[in-house]
């Protein structure tokens, strides 16, 4: 969620953004010490507040109220926006809800005033976060549908990338799991698609919370340690929280000692990032817990100390509480400040608009007549230079799966039947020359099984050009049939499938060739490069777009400098891409595997089911 007041601060401090926490930390404190009271000095004491926030946020708090006074003497309004979001946050994580969503209205107001879109974003986005995390649901709803409707005029990905997992949480509390799994796995894509690592732990912890709602066991178990490996280091002990605590949750039936030593690791995270919400559930669960074991004693013991980590949080709350009272009454002076300048404002305002309505009216009419045709020429030689391209690109790919058929037909009717009628001739050979040389005899037999390898190699070839079953059974099946070959490899390889509402034949027939093409060209890479011993392959519909991820546990590699040397293979996959109109993101580093994530968007008619 807070994802993009990271991101606007980064941007002021280089190579802090890649330290570790503590690194960062002190960084940030050093290059306090030696700054200037100015706009450079507002931005630091925005990280160090950021930073504070996860493990202290009182300090955060105070971080925070230091850098809004020096903003508020500058003049400063984009770092004073940044400051009144971050105290939002900061409140929020003490429990104190209320003033978080006043700050966060507040540092709503500031955000339109100066035409700040990202602020405003991140408003919305915080303010139903608070209400979210109160149990109001379908309040928190209505702010984050306004972000998303906010992030999506412009197009901002990065906004709107942290919201769909917050969207899908919200779901989830009302219990409409589908919907739940649509955000969540979009924001989800989302995350690999822009490297959000802090957002992709957030939404693997809630794909969790929505398997296991559904009662799918496996799975949730698979997102929710994906999670917590994708943790280390990180600042995110909400996520960390909830997902030993699922997997204690899943344990409690058949395992319980697992589920005791789950639920004391949720604990442990919720109190090193002091989420009280994950310190309340995880105490209550582990008492509860001992009980189902018959350890009363334990089980009491566990209560009292659980009730005294309260009292600890809840004297947080309290100091946090007379903090958030004299940070109120500052903004409500403030506020009254700003009625009186913006009624003077506004009276200027009239009298001056009144004077150039009648100016720019007329400049604004005769400039819109002129640029009118120059912009609808403009249009339509766009318009004609993508039909072009689009045309030229089917065209290529036409011919190349007609020389597929060609080639394929090519080698089954005339080499294949010309290999076949060699053994045959080299059998009837074999019977007739009755050899009694142990040599001559080994010869023979050596190039009757050459034969037999060069028939099988040449049908094998054949079928992987135009493959009968995508032909006759539809895309999974053939990715199915493919994934099935791989076990018949000398280097063994574990294949894992998984595939969410799709069936044979529901796509266009040129979609499912194309993208049967990329996942063949994908898996062939894997197979020959990666060196990797599991391969797991996901095929998701969408209403609106067709998801899939390939990840292997291979060698990897660096994709910067792949990109330098790019081979043919990824070159047509590219291209591929971009005739569908999709993204490819590829996330890989050396010996730590590769994931290939891909989104192709579904138009109208491409997603009907054939008759």
């Amino acid at each position: 969620m807070r994802r993009f007041l990271l991101a606007c601060c980064y941007c002021c401090l280089g190579q802090l953004a890649w330290a570790t926490p503590a690194t960062r930390l002190d960084s940030l404190k050093q290059l306090l010490a030696r700054s200037r009271p100015d706009t450079s000095r507002v931005n630091l004491l925005v990280q160090l507040a950021w930073e504070r926030t996860d493990d202290d946020p009182l300090r955060g708090v105070a971080c925070g109220q230091q850098g809004l006074r020096l903003a508020r003497q500058l003049h400063f309004r984009p770092g004073e926006c940044r400051l009144l979001l971050m105290l939002g946050w900061a409140f929020m994580r003490t429990g104190n809800y209320a003033t978080a969503i006043q700050t966060q209205v507040k540092a709503r107001r500031l955000a339109e005033a100066i035409g700040y879109n990202g602020g405003l974003i991140h408003a919305d986005n915080a303010i139903g976060y608070a209400h979210l995390e109160q149990g109001n649901a379908l309040l928190a709803l209505r702010y984050f549908r306004r972000a998303v409707a906010r992030a999506r005029r412009p197009h901002d990905v990065k906004l709107l990338t942290p919201i769909m997992g917050n969207v899908g949480r919200a779901y989830l509390e009302l219990h409409q799991p589908d919907s739940a799994w649509a955000y969540t796995w979009r924001g989800y894509m989302l995350d690999l698609q822009q490297g959000d690592q802090h957002s992709e732990i957030g939404d693997l912890s809630i794909l969790g919370d929505i398997a296991a709602y559904r009662g799918r066991s496996n799975t949730a178990q698979y997102y929710y340690r994906l999670a917590i490996s994708r943790a280390g280091g990180m600042p995110v002990s909400y996520a960390l929280s909830r997902s030993y605590l699922g997997l204690a949750r899943l344990m409690r039936r058949h395992q319980p000692a697992a589920a005791r030593s789950y639920a004391r690791q949720a604990l442990a995270a919720g109190l090193a990032g002091r989420y009280a919400k994950g310190v309340f559930d995880a105490s209550d669960y582990l008492a509860a817990l001992y009980a189902d074991g018959g350890n009363h004693a334990e089980a009491y013991r566990f209560l009292r100390s659980a009730a005294a980590t309260r009292d600890s949080l809840f004297s947080q709350s309290r100091v946090a509480a007379v903090q958030a009272l004299s940070f109120s009454e500052e903004l409500h002076r403030q506020e009254l400040a700003e009625e009186g300048a913006q009624a003077a404002a506004q009276r200027r305002q009239t009298v001056l608009s009144l004077a150039l309505v009648g100016a720019v009216a007329t400049a604004a009419v005769g400039y819109l007549l002129i640029s009118q045709r120059h912009l609808r020429r403009e249009v339509e030689f766009a318009q004609e230079r993508r039909e072009m391209e689009r045309q030229h690109s089917k065209a290529i790919l036409d011919a190349e799966q007609n020389e597929r058929r060609r080639v394929g037909a090519d080698l089954h009717d005339s080499v294949g039947q010309l290999l076949s009628a060699s053994k045959i001739t080299l059998g009837a050979l074999q019977h007739r020359l009755q050899l009694t040389d142990n040599q001559q005899q080994e010869l023979l037999g050596n190039s009757l099984c050459m034969l037999d390898e060069a028939v099988r190699e040449v049908r094998s070839i054949s079928h992987n050009l135009v493959p009968t079953t995508f032909t006759r059974h539809g895309l999974v099946q053939a990715v199915r049939t493919l994934l099935d070959r791989l076990a018949l490899e000398p280097r063994p390889l574990r294949v894992e499938l998984e595939v969410c509402n799709l069936q044979d034949h529901q796509l266009d027939s040129t979609l499912e060739n194309i993208v049967f093409r990329i996942l063949q060209e994908l898996i062939h890479n894997v197979t020959k490069h990666a060196h990797a011993t599991e391969l797991r392959v996901q095929l998701a519909s969408q209403p609106t777009e067709l998801n899939l991820i390939i990840q292997d546990n291979g060698v990897g590699f660096d994709p910067a400098e792949q990109k330098e040397g790019t081979g043919i293979g990824l070159r047509n996959i590219e291209s591929r891409v971009a005739y569908l109109h999709g993204t490819l993101s590829i996330r890989s580093a050396k010996n730590q595997g590769t994931v290939f994530a891909l989104i192709i968007p579904l138009r109208a008619g491409t997603a009907q089911v054939s008759a």
